[in-house]
Protein backbone atom coordinates (compact mmCIF):
# COMPACT_ATOMS: atom_id res chain seq x y z
CA UNK A 1 0.00 0.00 0.00
CA UNK A 2 1.23 3.35 -0.95
CA UNK A 3 1.80 5.54 1.81
CA UNK A 4 0.11 9.77 1.37
CA UNK A 5 1.45 12.30 3.12
CA UNK A 6 -0.49 15.08 4.22
CA UNK A 7 0.43 17.04 1.35
CA UNK A 8 -0.74 14.55 -1.00
CA UNK A 9 -4.34 15.88 -2.20
CA UNK A 10 -2.85 19.66 -2.84
CA UNK A 11 0.05 18.00 -4.46
CA UNK A 12 2.35 21.12 -3.78
CA UNK A 13 4.81 22.21 -6.32
CA UNK A 14 8.80 22.57 -4.76
CA UNK A 15 8.52 26.53 -5.67
CA UNK A 16 12.24 27.50 -5.06
CA UNK A 17 14.21 29.21 -3.91
CA UNK A 18 13.27 29.84 -0.58
CA UNK A 19 13.51 32.92 1.65
CA UNK A 20 14.65 31.72 5.13
CA UNK A 21 13.17 34.18 8.24
CA UNK A 22 14.48 34.03 11.32
CA UNK A 23 12.81 35.75 14.10
CA UNK A 24 15.25 36.39 17.02
CA UNK A 25 13.81 37.93 20.27
CA UNK A 26 16.58 40.06 22.57
CA UNK A 27 18.33 38.49 24.92
CA UNK A 28 17.99 39.60 28.79
CA UNK A 29 18.23 43.33 29.40
CA UNK A 30 18.89 44.75 32.64
CA UNK A 31 15.58 45.44 34.28
CA UNK A 32 17.31 47.66 36.86
CA UNK A 33 17.53 50.69 34.48
CA UNK A 34 14.04 50.54 32.52
CA UNK A 35 13.08 53.27 35.19
CA UNK A 36 16.35 55.34 34.48
CA UNK A 37 16.53 54.84 31.11
CA UNK A 38 13.25 54.41 29.36
CA UNK A 39 11.73 50.52 28.04
CA UNK A 40 13.66 51.80 24.70
CA UNK A 41 16.94 52.16 26.17
CA UNK A 42 17.27 49.63 28.70
CA UNK A 43 20.44 47.50 27.31
CA UNK A 44 21.34 44.23 28.57
CA UNK A 45 22.13 42.52 31.66
CA UNK A 46 25.37 40.73 32.09
CA UNK A 47 23.10 37.95 32.06
CA UNK A 48 21.75 39.34 28.68
CA UNK A 49 25.01 39.58 27.18
CA UNK A 50 26.24 35.53 27.66
CA UNK A 51 23.08 34.71 26.07
CA UNK A 52 23.67 37.19 23.10
CA UNK A 53 27.27 35.93 22.41
CA UNK A 54 25.65 32.26 22.40
CA UNK A 55 22.75 32.94 20.09
CA UNK A 56 25.32 34.23 17.85
CA UNK A 57 27.60 31.06 18.01
CA UNK A 58 23.80 29.09 17.20
CA UNK A 59 23.21 31.74 14.23
CA UNK A 60 26.53 31.96 13.04
CA UNK A 61 26.13 28.44 11.52
CA UNK A 62 22.52 28.79 9.32
CA UNK A 63 24.23 31.01 6.15
CA UNK A 64 22.16 34.52 7.41
CA UNK A 65 22.96 37.10 4.86
CA UNK A 66 21.89 40.28 6.81
CA UNK A 67 20.90 41.19 9.76
CA UNK A 68 18.08 43.70 11.18
CA UNK A 69 17.16 45.26 14.22
CA UNK A 70 14.19 47.16 15.78
CA UNK A 71 15.81 50.54 17.30
CA UNK A 72 15.28 49.48 21.06
CA UNK A 73 18.62 49.35 22.79
CA UNK A 74 18.32 45.68 23.46
CA UNK A 75 17.53 44.66 20.05
CA UNK A 76 20.67 46.26 18.73
CA UNK A 77 22.82 45.07 21.34
CA UNK A 78 21.78 41.32 20.93
CA UNK A 79 22.25 41.89 16.65
CA UNK A 80 25.48 43.51 16.98
CA UNK A 81 27.17 40.32 18.39
CA UNK A 82 25.76 37.81 15.39
CA UNK A 83 26.28 40.99 13.45
CA UNK A 84 30.18 41.17 13.79
CA UNK A 85 30.38 37.31 14.10
CA UNK A 86 29.05 37.54 10.69
CA UNK A 87 31.17 40.57 9.61
CA UNK A 88 28.28 42.33 8.41
CA UNK A 89 26.17 45.51 9.46
CA UNK A 90 22.88 45.90 11.11
CA UNK A 91 20.19 47.33 9.42
CA UNK A 92 17.65 49.39 11.87
CA UNK A 93 13.99 49.16 10.88
CA UNK A 94 11.50 50.60 13.43
CA UNK A 95 8.79 48.42 12.55
CA UNK A 96 10.64 45.97 14.07
CA UNK A 97 9.96 48.15 17.36
CA UNK A 98 8.40 46.55 20.51
CA UNK A 99 4.39 46.80 20.03
CA UNK A 100 2.55 48.05 23.42
CA UNK A 101 -0.06 45.12 24.86
CA UNK A 102 -1.10 46.10 28.11
CA UNK A 103 -4.55 44.18 28.02
CA UNK A 104 -3.40 40.66 29.74
CA UNK A 105 -5.20 38.23 30.68
CA UNK A 106 -5.89 34.62 31.97
CA UNK A 107 -8.39 32.96 30.07
CA UNK A 108 -9.55 29.24 29.94
CA UNK A 109 -8.65 27.95 26.45
CA UNK A 110 -11.27 25.19 27.58
CA UNK A 111 -13.89 27.41 28.16
CA UNK A 112 -13.70 29.64 25.04
CA UNK A 113 -15.54 27.94 22.06
CA UNK A 114 -15.68 30.65 19.11
CA UNK A 115 -19.40 31.26 20.04
CA UNK A 116 -18.40 31.52 23.84
CA UNK A 117 -15.64 33.91 23.60
CA UNK A 118 -16.80 37.24 23.46
CA UNK A 119 -18.32 36.71 26.83
CA UNK A 120 -15.91 34.79 28.43
CA UNK A 121 -12.82 37.73 27.59
CA UNK A 122 -13.92 41.10 28.47
CA UNK A 123 -13.63 43.50 25.78
CA UNK A 124 -12.71 40.27 23.59
CA UNK A 125 -13.70 41.83 20.21
CA UNK A 126 -12.27 45.24 21.27
CA UNK A 127 -8.85 43.19 21.91
CA UNK A 128 -9.00 40.78 18.90
CA UNK A 129 -9.33 43.80 17.02
CA UNK A 130 -6.88 45.53 18.02
CA UNK A 131 -4.72 42.10 17.36
CA UNK A 132 -6.15 42.53 13.86
CA UNK A 133 -4.24 45.76 13.45
CA UNK A 134 -0.85 44.09 14.95
CA UNK A 135 -0.59 41.41 12.66
CA UNK A 136 -1.67 43.49 9.97
CA UNK A 137 1.47 45.44 10.40
CA UNK A 138 3.32 42.29 11.45
CA UNK A 139 2.24 40.86 7.82
CA UNK A 140 3.09 43.87 5.90
CA UNK A 141 6.68 44.01 7.45
CA UNK A 142 7.13 40.41 6.57
CA UNK A 143 5.72 41.01 2.97
CA UNK A 144 8.45 43.81 2.55
CA UNK A 145 11.29 41.87 4.15
CA UNK A 146 10.29 39.07 1.98
CA UNK A 147 9.96 41.07 -1.10
CA UNK A 148 14.11 42.77 -0.18
CA UNK A 149 15.40 39.39 0.72
CA UNK A 150 14.12 36.68 -2.11
CA UNK A 151 16.13 33.65 -1.78
CA UNK A 152 18.19 35.01 1.14
CA UNK A 153 18.29 33.91 5.03
CA UNK A 154 18.00 37.14 7.07
CA UNK A 155 17.50 37.77 10.72
CA UNK A 156 15.35 40.35 12.77
CA UNK A 157 16.35 40.96 16.24
CA UNK A 158 13.27 42.15 17.41
CA UNK A 159 10.94 41.71 20.72
CA UNK A 160 8.04 39.00 21.82
CA UNK A 161 4.78 40.98 20.89
CA UNK A 162 6.12 41.49 17.41
CA UNK A 163 6.84 38.14 16.89
CA UNK A 164 3.96 36.60 18.76
CA UNK A 165 1.77 39.09 16.03
CA UNK A 166 3.46 37.72 13.13
CA UNK A 167 3.17 34.08 14.07
CA UNK A 168 -0.49 34.18 15.14
CA UNK A 169 -0.89 35.96 12.04
CA UNK A 170 0.38 33.07 9.74
CA UNK A 171 -1.46 30.54 11.90
CA UNK A 172 -4.70 32.80 11.72
CA UNK A 173 -4.66 32.64 15.64
CA UNK A 174 -7.60 35.36 17.37
CA UNK A 175 -6.98 37.37 20.45
CA UNK A 176 -6.93 33.78 22.89
CA UNK A 177 -4.08 32.15 20.61
CA UNK A 178 -1.72 35.89 21.21
CA UNK A 179 -2.52 35.73 24.94
CA UNK A 180 -1.83 31.93 25.07
CA UNK A 181 1.53 32.19 22.96
CA UNK A 182 4.70 33.04 25.31
CA UNK A 183 8.46 33.54 23.20
CA UNK A 184 11.17 33.36 24.91
CA UNK A 185 14.61 35.59 25.36
CA UNK A 186 17.44 35.02 23.09
CA UNK A 187 15.10 32.68 21.04
CA UNK A 188 14.79 31.55 17.46
CA UNK A 189 11.86 31.33 15.46
CA UNK A 190 12.18 29.99 11.94
CA UNK A 191 10.21 31.22 8.54
CA UNK A 192 10.40 29.47 5.36
CA UNK A 193 8.97 31.06 2.53
CA UNK A 194 8.85 30.25 -1.22
CA UNK A 195 8.85 31.47 -4.23
CA UNK A 196 5.32 32.21 -4.46
CA UNK A 197 4.77 33.70 -1.43
CA UNK A 198 3.53 30.62 0.25
CA UNK A 199 5.07 30.72 4.29
CA UNK A 200 5.56 27.75 6.85
CA UNK A 201 6.64 27.96 10.62
CA UNK A 202 9.20 25.59 10.56
CA UNK A 203 9.46 26.02 14.66
CA UNK A 204 9.20 28.30 17.26
CA UNK A 205 11.37 29.35 20.49
CA UNK A 206 14.37 27.11 19.74
CA UNK A 207 16.94 27.72 22.55
CA UNK A 208 19.50 25.03 22.29
CA UNK A 209 22.35 27.70 21.91
CA UNK A 210 21.33 28.41 26.14
CA UNK A 211 23.22 26.77 29.02
CA UNK A 212 20.10 26.10 30.44
CA UNK A 213 16.36 26.40 29.45
CA UNK A 214 14.43 29.14 30.03
CA UNK A 215 11.72 28.46 33.15
CA UNK A 216 8.76 26.69 31.91
CA UNK A 217 6.92 27.86 34.77
CA UNK A 218 5.45 30.78 32.03
CA UNK A 219 2.39 31.87 35.06
CA UNK A 220 4.93 33.54 37.45
CA UNK A 221 4.74 36.29 34.89
CA UNK A 222 1.06 36.56 35.65
CA UNK A 223 1.90 37.97 39.59
CA UNK A 224 2.79 41.01 38.64
CA UNK A 225 -0.84 41.61 36.75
Amino acid sequence: MKHRNPYSKIKPDLNKPYTTVYLIRHANPDYSLQEKLGDKNMPLSKEGIKQAKLLAKNLAKREIEKVYSSEFTRSKETAEFFAKELKTKTIINKRLNEIDWVNWHRIKYFNTCETRRPTRLKNYKELDAKLDKMQVKGRRLLWDIYRKNKSKRVALFCHGNIIKSIVTGVLNADVIGFLSLEIFQSSITKLIIDSKGYVKINHINEVSHLPKPPSEDLFITLLYE
